[in-house]
C-alpha cells in the first residue's frame, strides 16, 4: 500500500498573458514578453513583502503559477498586490513597442495541494486555471483594454476581498466560469484595472463641470480625488505617492491615519507646489488611465490652476 505526503492548504496563484501567440509577435517580441513578465512578476513580489523563495513556482509557457504557503496574507494579495502589479506593467508598457506589451490576467483560490511523481495534484490548482480560461474574463479585458484581469474564486471574495474594503469589493462582478460535465456551476469575481475603454465612452458618463467665473473650491477638489480608487484606498493611495516623480512633493505630504484626512493633506500639499496638482494628476493616471472620475479630477484642477489657486 503506498504511503503519500499528506496534501496541504496553499493560496494558488496562476497568471496569464493574454494574447501572448497574436500573430504580430515575433520571436523576438516573444522573449521580451517571457523575460518583462518574468521581472514583473518578481518586483510585484518584492514590492508587497512576499518572500519569492518560499513559493513554489513553475512556468506555464505563456504565464506562470505560484503555491503561496499559509504564513503568506490573503489580504495582501487582494488589496496591495493587484495595484503594485498594475504599476508594474504601466511602466513596462510604456517603454515597450506594442507587439511587445503584456496585459495580464490574474486568478486567486485557494486548497489543499498534494505532491505528486510529476507535479501538484490539487482541485483547487485545477479550478484556478479555469478561471484564468474564462470566456468572460477574457472578453471582458479584451473589450475594455484593461491591463490586468484580476480573477478571484468565490472562497477567496467571500473570505477575503468582501471582509476588506482596501481590496474595493465594489469593484468586481460575478462571472461563471466552465466546468466539465456532471460538476456543479461555478462562479468567480473579475475586477479589470487599467481599463481605458471599459466598454463605455468617457465623453457620455464622465461628470459635467459647471462653468464659472471662479475657480471651484478646495471642497470639490477633495471630493473628486475621493471618488478616485487608487486615491481613495490607503494601500493604492500608498503606492500612488511613491510613483511621484517629484519626491519633494510625495515626501512633503503629512500621514493621517484617517482616509479623508490623509487626502486633504495630500490636496493642501500638491496646491502648494508650483505645477504640483498636474504631478497629481498625471501620476494618478498611470494607475487609472481613463474614467470618469480622474476625467472629473482632471477638470478641476484645471479649474483651480487656471485662476493660479495655491
Amino acid at each position: 500500500m503506498h504511503s503519500y505526503p499528506a496534501a496541504l492548504h496553499r493560496t494558488v496563484m496562476a497568471v496569464d498573458v493574454a494574447g501572448y501567440n497574436h500573430p504580430s509577435r515575433t520571436m523576438a517580441h516573444l522573449r521580451e514578453v517571457h523575460d518583462g513578465l518574468w521581472r514583473v512578476l518578481r518586483t510585484t513580489f518584492a514590492e508587497t513583502g512576499i518572500p519569492w523563495d518560499v513559493c513554489f513556482v513553475e512556468n506555464t509557457g505563456d504565464g506562470a503559477m505560484f503555491l503561496l504557503p499559509p504564513e503568506i496574507g490573503k489580504a495582501d494579495l487582494v488589496a496591495e498586490f493587484p495595484a503594485r502589479m498594475h504599476a508594474e506593467l504601466c511602466r513596462y508598457n510604456h517603454v515597450h513597442a506594442a507587439e511587445a506589451q503584456i496585459r495580464l490576467r490574474l486568478a486567486l483560490h485557494a486548497g489543499e495541494v498534494a505532491k505528486g511523481s510529476h507535479g501538484s495534484v490539487s482541485k483547487a490548482v485545477s479550478a484556478t486555471f479555469r478561471m484564468l480560461e474564462a470566456p468572460e474574463a477574457k472578453s471582458a479585458q479584451k473589450e475594455s483594454g484593461a491591463d490586468l484581469a484580476l480573477i478571484a474564486s468565490d472562497l477567496i471574495y467571500q473570505d477575503v476581498v468582501s471582509q476588506d474594503p482596501a481590496a474595493d469589493p465594489r469593484s468586481y462582478r460575478r462571472i461563471p466560469v466552465k466546468v466539465k460535465a456532471g460538476e456543479h456551476a461555478a462562479w468567480a469575481w473579475l475586477r479589470l484595472l487599467g481599463a481605458p475603454l471599459a466598454g463605455i465612452a468617457v465623453s457620455a458618463t464622465a461628470p459635467a463641470v459647471e462653468r464659472v467665473d471662479r475657480p471651484l473650491p478646495f471642497a470639490a477638489l477633495v471630493e473628486a480625488l475621493l471618488a478616485i480608487t487608487c486615491v481613495r484606498n490607503a494601500e493604492s493611495r500608498r503606492l500612488l505617492l511613491e510613483m511621484f516623480s517629484r519626491r519633494e512633493i510625495a515626501d512633503a505630504v503629512p500621514h493621517q491615519a484617517e482616509d479623508r484626512l490623509h487626502v486633504i493633506e495630500l490636496a493642501r500639499t500638491c496646491e502648494r507646489y508650483d505645477g504640483g496638482l498636474e504631478e497629481l494628476l498625471a501620476t494618478v493616471r498611470m494607475l487609472d488611465p481613463v474614467s470618469p472620475q480622474v476625467e472629473k479630477l482632471g477638470a478641476v484642477i484645471a479649474s483651480r490652476s487656471a485662476y493660479g489657486v495655491r
